[in-house]
């Protein structure tokens, strides 16, 4: 993480001005700019939150690792969000892991400091009060897509996100867990998008070859 000045990057002042709206002047002046680069950690399960964030721009997965040491995708978060709230309001040691897959700007508090003064702060608590319950709605519906939904549109639905410059690649062992089936029933899934026209095999991975049927497959699965 690296903190910068606002006047550093003002392509981000309309997120900033945004969440400024929502804050009293208190509250807003706990919050420092910073930036995450890509794959870096926000949050790492098991580990100490050190700040709140808002989220300003860039994209973002949230991932947990169950007792069996296999990782579920929960959501993907790629808009203005909070992140770790529920480590300001009680225990600080992280829940699930926040990575970057962009480049990713946040306000950030850090929380030793600044508890006590975004706590007593009404607007603050307003703010995140509306932020947790739209993201427990997403939640609620993610959950529901991991369940529900068939392989084929969770994966196009990740891909999508995922992809950099029209063509994903990752490492499909931990993609498949993360998705929660066998590495070979997500390798027959891709094998199938490819004969189906819709992605191609490359050495670098699977170029996107229509992405406007891509994005009709994959609906809003993982969007935040």
């Amino acid at each position: 993480m690296k903190y910068l000045e606002l006047g550093q990057k003002p392509e981000l002042m309309e997120q900033v001005r945004s969440v400024q709206s929502e804050l009293s002047d208190t509250a807003f002046r706990c919050f420092r700019l910073c930036r995450f680069d890509a794959g870096e950690f926000l949050y790492t399960e098991g580990k100490q939150a050190g700040c709140f964030l808002i989220l300003l721009t860039g994209s973002c997965k949230v991932f947990k690792t169950l007792e069996n040491g296999r990782t579920v995708l929960l959501c993907l978060y790629d808009d203005i969000q909070v992140i770790g709230e529920f480590e300001l309001f009680g225990d600080p040691i992280a829940k699930t892991n926040v990575q970057a897959l962009t480049e990713t700007y946040c306000l950030a508090a850090f929380v030793q400091d600044q508890r006590e003064r975004l706590l007593a702060d009404n607007s603050f608590l307003q703010f995140v009060c509306r932020q947790t319950c739209a993201k427990t709605d997403r939640n609620n519906s993610n959950i529901a897509i991991n369940l529900l939904y068939p392989l084929e549109q969770r994966l196009v639905g990740y891909v999508l996100v995922m992809q950099k410059n029209g063509v994903f690649s990752a490492n499909y062992t931990l993609l498949a867990e993360s998705l929660g089936c066998s590495l070979r029933h997500l390798l027959r899934t891709f094998r199938s998008l490819c004969d189906k026209g819709l992605l191609q095999k490359t050495k670098a991975g699977y170029r996107l070859a229509n992405i406007t049927a891509l994005e009709k497959i994959a609906g809003n699965v993982y969007r935040q």
